[in-house]
């Protein structure tokens, strides 16, 4: 039951929140940029997640999920999308820090 807010839970959610407790002071400069981030993946996410959908290309179902629906997406999708997105822009702002181009 619920096991795609576990999964996310597990896989991404925890992750991410430890990525900014141990990482805070340099992530936390970034907020624009993590922000610009979300903007784009909800703009091009969305349609894409809504479309997939109604085309029944993939499907959610309860117990799967909570069964509360946003714009036509459940909200794990949302979450999933917030996320991920935090996720990866957070490594990716990182890695950069550290191994991107020194001036």
């Amino acid at each position: 039951m619920y096991e795609y807010p576990l999964w996310l839970l597990i896989f991404v959610i925890l992750p991410l929140a430890i990525l900014w407790i141990i990482k805070f002071k340099d992530l936390k400069e970034y907020r624009i940029v993590f922000f610009l981030a979300l903007i784009g993946s909800i703009i091009f996410s969305l349609p894409w997640d809504y479309i997939a959908i109604k085309e029944k290309i993939w499907y959610f179902t309860e117990p799967h999920i909570f069964g509360i629906w946003l714009f036509g997406l459940p909200i794990e999708e949302w979450f999933f999308i917030i996320f991920v997105t935090l996720l990866f822009s957070s490594i990716t702002v990182l890695l950069w820090k550290k191994y991107g181009v020194k001036k």
